[in-house]
């Protein structure tokens, strides 16, 4: 199964970030928020979904917990809504 890809870019509004996920073929929307140079860097090239919400190498930044937070959270609705398994948890619930 190929890995899901959390990845940021600059929105269409100055001082704003829009988060997205890709899952196979699907590139999702999760969500915006302000902008802050620490989250931008980490999440502007992508990172595989469980870096992306690991908080090993957050170093104490309250700005990337923040997203981890609102990812996992995002992402859990994502799954509901369309009825897709993007997280761990539930890719193991469904084949079981």
């Amino acid at each position: 199964m190929k890995k899901s890809v959390i990845f940021c870019k600059n929105g269409y509004t100055h001082g704003i970030i829009d988060f997205y996920i890709t899952s196979g073929s699907e590139t999702l929307y999760l969500f915006s928020q302000k902008f802050r140079k620490s989250t931008y860097s980490r999440y502007s090239k992508g990172l595989i979904l469980d870096d992306a919400i690991s908080f090993k190498k957050v170093h104490n930044d309250k700005a990337i917990t923040n997203v981890i937070r609102r990812l996992t959270g995002s992402i859990s609705y994502i799954e509901k809504t369309y009825g897709i398994p993007i997280m761990n948890k539930t890719i193991s619930a469904r084949s079981a």
